[in-house]
C-alpha cells in the first residue's frame, strides 16, 4: 500500500483543512488504496519554533504592523532564497527529520514552509519520493509557496498561476485546480427550507452567517454585536470557532434580533445552505466555500499581505463587498436587503466562482505521482 503524507501547519486552520479536504478526495476515489498520515511540521521543531503554527492568530489579532512589515519585506524570490540559506540548518534538519519519522510515496504541503526545502532535500538523500505543494491563498499568495523543485505546483486559480511561473515554477509543473473543499460540501448544502427546518430556522426571515475562520480571528465580536443591536431584518449565525472568549462573550448579550451563537462546528455546509449571506474574514477556504454555496459574501477583515488579494478577487469579480468597519458591515446588508436583484446578482456571480471539486481534482493528480 502505497503511502501518501499530507504536511500542514495550525496556523489560523485553514491549512490543516485543505489537507483534510485533499484527504477526503482522496478516500473518495480510491478507498482504502492509499495510506494517509497527517504531518504537522512545526511539533518536529525545537520548543520556541515549535510553536510559531499556535501563535499565529495571536500576531494577525495583536501585531499586524509587524506581520505586515515581515510579509511585505520577505515577499520576494530574492528574500526567499535569502532567508532558505540563513535557516539552512534548521530547515533541512526538519526536512530531515519528517521524512525519517513520515516516509511516504507522495508529500503533499499544504503550507508554505515546506515547499522552499523539502524537495532540495528529498533529492539530496536520494528518496525516491514525489513532492507536490497546494497553494492555500486565493491571490497574491506569499513568494514561498513556490519552489522551481517540485513535481507539481497546484494553485487555486490563473491569477495564482502566473505568479507561480513569475516565481520560476516550470508552467509545465503548474495545475489550476481550485481551493481544497470538502468533495461532499455542495451536496450537503441541501435544500434552503429543508435546511433551515432541520437548523430550526425562520423561514420567513432572511439568514445572516458571520464566521471568523477556525480560530474566530480578527473583528469577529465587534461585528457581531453591531449586527445583533442593528434591528436589521434578520436572523444571525454567528460560528465564533475555536475562539470561546468571543463565544462565551456574545452568549451573555440581549440581541435586538434573532442570534444564535455556535463554537467550532462540522456543518458549516449545511449552514451556508440555510444562509442567505456570508459575513466572513477574507480567509481562502471559506471564502471557496461561499462561492461553493453561491452566497453574496461581505468581507469585515484581513490578515495582512496574505489575503489582501483575496478582498481584491471577492470584489472586482461582482461576488461581494469589503466593509472593514462593523457599522459598514450593516450599511451594507441593509442596502443589499433593499435591493433583491442586487443579491441576485451576486448570488450568480459567486456561484460562477466556485470549484466544487477541487479536493477531487487534487486526489486524482495525487495518484498520477503515486503512479496509479
Amino acid at each position: 500500500m502505497k503511502r501518501i503524507v499530507l504536511l500542514y501547519a495550525d496556523a489560523g486552520g485553514g491549512h490543516r483543512s485543505a489537507a483534510q479536504a485533499i484527504a477526503a478526495g482522496i478516500r473518495m476515489l480510491y478507498a482504502d488504496r492509499y495510506e494517509i498520515q497527517f504531518v504537522n511540521g512545526f511539533r518536529l521543531l525545537p520548543p520556541l519554533l515549535g510553536r510559531l503554527d499556535i501563535d499565529y492568530p495571536m500576531w494577525v489579532t495583536y501585531g499586524r504592523m509587524l506581520y505586515a512589515l515581515g510579509f511585505h519585506i520577505s515577499n520576494g524570490r530574492r528574500q526567499v532564497v535569502a532567508i532558505r540559506r540563513a535557516f539552512e540548518p534548521i530547515s533541512d534538519k526538519l526536512a530531515e527529520d519528517i521524512i525519517k519519522t513520515a516516509p511516504a510515496d507522495v508529500y503533499v504541503s499544504c503550507h508554505l514552509v515546506y515547499n522552499q526545502t523539502m524537495p532540495s532535500v528529498i533529492h539530496r538523500l536520494g528518496n525516491p519520493a514525489k513532492f507536490m505543494n497546494v497553494v492555500t491563498d486565493l491571490v497574491a499568495g506569499h513568494a514561498a509557496h513556490y519552489a522551481p523543485d517540485v513535481d507539481y505546483c497546484i494553485v487555486p486559480n490563473e491569477e495564482s498561476a502566473r505568479d507561480a511561473i513569475a516565481n520560476l515554477v516550470p508552467a509545465e509543473k503548474v495545475i489550476v485546480a481550485g481551493q481544497p473543499v470538502l468533495p461532499d460540501f455542495q451536496q450537503r448544502l441541501g435544500k434552503r427550507r429543508e435546511t433551515r427546518e432541520a437548523l430550526g430556522l425562520d423561514q420567513s426571515m432572511p439568514v445572516v452567517l458571520l464566521m471568523g475562520g477556525g480560530d474566530g480571528m480578527g473583528r469577529l465580536e465587534l461585528t457581531a454585536r453591531e449586527i445583533a443591536f442593528s434591528n436589521l431584518p434578520v436572523q444571525l449565525i454567528v460560528v465564533c470557532g475555536r475562539n470561546q472568549r468571543v463565544k462565551h462573550n456574545l452568549e451573555f448579550i440581549n440581541p435586538r434580533i434573532p442570534m444564535r451563537v455556535f463554537g467550532f462546528v462540522d456543518n458549516v455546509p449545511e449552514l451556508m445552505g440555510a444562509a442567505d449571506i456570508l459575513v466572513t474574514k477574507a480567509g481562502p477556504g471559506t471564502i471557496a466555500e461561499g462561492f461553493i454555496a453561491g452566497l453574496p459574501i461581505i468581507l469585515y477583515d484581513r490578515v495582512p499581505g496574505q489575503e489582501e488579494g483575496n478582498v481584491d478577487y471577492v470584489v472586482t469579480r461582482g461576488a461581494g463587498a469589503w466593509c472593514p468597519f462593523p457599522w459598514v458591515v450593516v450599511k451594507q446588508i441593509r442596502q443589499w436587503l433593499s435591493e433583491p436583484g442586487r443579491l441576485e446578482a451576486l448570488s450568480r456571480a459567486s456561484a460562477a466562482l466556485a470549484k466544487p471539486d477541487s479536493a477531487l481534482e487534487i486526489a486524482k493528480i495525487v495518484a498520477r505521482l503515486a503512479g496509479d
